[in-house]
């Protein structure tokens, strides 16, 4: 074998190397793809798609002690995440006496300060 001859020969190899690597990383990629957009469909499957809520306007009074509550709720929750609204914060005491009886809800309005509806003190 000539000197020639065996530089193409190796030359050859290396290109039919460099040809088999690169269809295998193109294999490799394609099977990664398709699983990362399989996980992407299992994720949006599994998250919850947000509800169209109404959302429902709607005024109250509350007297000074009890929206101090309120403001002391946000910034103790906010130390632990985002700072959730006033809203939020009436929204979560609704669903935590929910599950009351009729007179778990009475005994608790109970104790509440009677305000004047409509008015300021």
């Amino acid at each position: 074998m000539t000197k020639k001859d065996f530089k193409a020969s190796i030359e050859a190899g290396i290109r039919s190397h460099d040809t088999a690597d690169k269809d295998r990383f193109e294999k490799v990629d394609s099977v990664l793809a398709n699983l990362e957009a399989e996980a992407e469909k299992q994720r949006q499957a599994e998250e919850p798609m947000p509800s169209k809520t109404l959302v429902v306007r709607h005024t109250f009074s509350m007297s000074d002690s009890d929206y101090a509550l309120v403001e002391m709720l946000r910034r103790t929750s906010a130390a632990h995440g985002p700072i959730p609204t006033a809203s939020d914060i009436c929204r979560i005491g609704l669903h935590a006496i929910s599950g009351y009886s009729g007179e778990e809800v009475a005994a608790a309005i109970d104790k509440l300060e009677r305000l004047r509806p409509g008015k300021r003190s």
